[in-house]
């Protein structure tokens, strides 16, 4: 007698509250997003109010940049080992007080300090508030979850010049970041509210400070390095001597790894194809979409002469479609696995940069405008779903970890992507000005002082001297020797984006097997844990 299997229970549905918890924490990840771009726009008056010079100024970003990049997993490790919700709160209180004593600040020292501690407590948000998902949410749900947070944040990041221009234009540079304690705050009272405390999934072992320092090391003198090539190039003094320190602590650092009783790290995340995979797309994806992000808008202000709003304004499709993207992207990566979404994202990024190849001198914003939305999808697909692969096949207990190595990724990926896109740039300016100048009649006495760094940056400015019949032509030029070279360059970044292909074929992650290394804490564990918001 054939006997019919019952129909499996349908999935209990997710409380409001559980949804209502990922909105403070969407709205914690969105603060610091679009304060990690805002300062893009709000450096030139901070350095007009405070008489400092360039060198001086780009510490404001710098100072932030290191200190976040090289705490992350620092960051995860330690919500892993004394409970995700207590060094989420930790590192929110730490941003908003930061936050205020940089709107305060009197001088560049003191500000540059305050945005280095900033960028440390910042480093918790986001490894802290992904593990809080991870551990929350039955995996039928987690997909959209993540979905949704990390749309948030990579969006928020897009807007921020925007945001910042409309802030700094209309109420003053240190409402950029006083804006931070309204909203620290304001999401501070709904996570003490709707999200009941984690408790630790690693309690047992102990912090590897050994492991610590060195990771720490490494991360700080690769970022620093990168982050002085568009200034010396690759082949610097002080970036290649940052570059062998990054090298050198690396190395000890893996050793450590492989040889520690207890290790930050454990080896046993980068066996899993879909945690290395999901990590590499992180750092070649969010590295292609930033680099295209930031030279569009070099291009829309020095090249088309459009203000710093306007520019934000032409930008906004990239936000705006993602905005709707990303929750479709969480769906379509819970309906069909993460392969689909994210060859689809792959595709619409090798489109947007084709739009990109194709910007002129002289073309219009309506030729270029489905291009922008094309790498708004695309930056909503990929960066999302793959972050959401990272954190599903580590196990539960190193929650915290995994997404603190993974937003380490997303943070090298667009330092090195600006960075190496700019030099290409460079290159192609650098050896074809000269030509493009004297071509259109202008003498090789005035080719050969132009500043080919500030053209490599979409600027034209006209060497003393020029006759007024001629700088028409020297302007024209140097808008050609740059567009010439953004087409190289993200002609080059579409071949780049070739590799996504095999990375996505190993992020596969098999239905039922969402834990690729669960052990003695999680084994046992039911498919859906109780709801810790109560």
């Amino acid at each position: 007698m054939d006997v019919k299997k019952a129909p499996a229970a349908p999935a209990a549905p997710v409380p409001a509250r559980l949804w209502l918890g990922l909105l403070a924490l969407a709205l914690s990840a969105m603060m610091h997003g679009v304060d990690a771009m805002v300062v893009t726009v709000a450096n030139p008056t901070i350095g007009a109010e405070m008489h400092t010079g360039l060198a001086e100024l780009q510490w404001v970003t710098t100072g932030y940049m290191l200190a976040y990049a090289a705490t992350l997993v620092t960051a995860g490790k330690l919500g892993d080992r004394f409970g995700q919700r207590r060094v989420f709160l930790i590192g929110l209180v730490g941003f908003i007080a930061a936050s205020g004593l940089v709107g305060v600040a009197q001088d560049i020292g003191t500000l540059i300090a305050f945005r280095v501690v900033q960028g440390a407590f910042g480093a918790s948000l986001l490894p802290s508030a992904l593990a809080i998902l991870r551990l929350t949410f039955p995996e039928d749900k987690l997909k959209v979850a993540v979905g949704v947070f990390m749309g948030t944040f990579a969006l928020s990041s897009a807007s921020g010049p925007f945001l910042g221009g409309v802030v700094v234009e209309y109420a003053g540079w240190r409402w950029a970041f006083y804006i931070n304690v309204i909203g620290g705050l304001i999401a501070l009272a709904m996570v003490l509210a709707l999200i009941a405390p984690t408790p630790p999934q690693d309690a047992r072992r102990r912090v590897d400070l050994p492991g610590m320092a060195l990771l720490t090391v490494t991360i700080l003198a690769l970022v620093l390095g990168i982050n002085q090539v568009p200034e010396r190039g690759w082949t610097g003094a002080l970036p290649l001597a940052c570059f062998a320190v990054a090298l050198a602590a690396g190395v000890l650092y893996a050793l450590r790894e492989r040889t520690a009783g207890q290790p930050l790290t454990p080896p046993e995340l980068f066996r899993s194809r879909a945690f290395a995979g999901g990590n590499l797309l992180l750092l070649l994806g969010s590295g292609v979409m930033f680099a295209a992000w930031f030279h569009l808008a070099l291009y829309f202000q020095n090249v088309q002469g459009a203000g710093a709003l306007r520019a934000g304004l032409e930008l906004l499709p990239i936000p705006a479609t993602g905005i709707i993207a990303a929750p479709l992207g969480g769906l379509l990566n819970q309906k069909l696995g993460p392969r689909p979404p994210l060859l689809a994202g792959t595709v619409l990024l090798m489109v947007g940069l084709f739009g990109i190849t194709r910007a002129g001198v002289d073309t219009g914003y309506h030729a270029l405008w489905p291009y922008l939305i094309a790498l708004g999808i695309s930056m909503s697909f990929i960066v999302p779903i793959g972050t959401e692969v990272v954190i599903s096949s580590a196990p539960k207990r190193l929650a915290g970890v995994a997404s603190g190595v993974g937003e380490t990724m997303g943070s090298l990926g667009p330092a090195i992507g600006v960075a190496s896109v700019g030099t290409a740039i460079a290159l192609v300016v650098e050896n074809g000005l000269a030509g493009k100048l004297t071509g259109a009649g202008v003498p090789a006495g005035i080719a050969d002082r132009m500043d080919t760094e500030s053209v490599a940056l979409g600027a034209a400015p006209v060497p003393p001297g020029t006759p007024d019949e001629l700088v028409s032509a020297v302007v024209r030029q140097a808008h050609e020797a740059f567009a010439s070279g953004m087409h190289a360059a993200f002609a080059g970044a579409m071949v780049l984006s070739l590799l996504c292909l095999p990375l996505i074929w190993l992020i596969k992650v098999p239905r039922g097997e969402e834990e690729a290394a669960p052990d003695e804490a999680t084994a046992s564990e039911p498919a859906h844990a109780a709801d810790p918001l109560g």
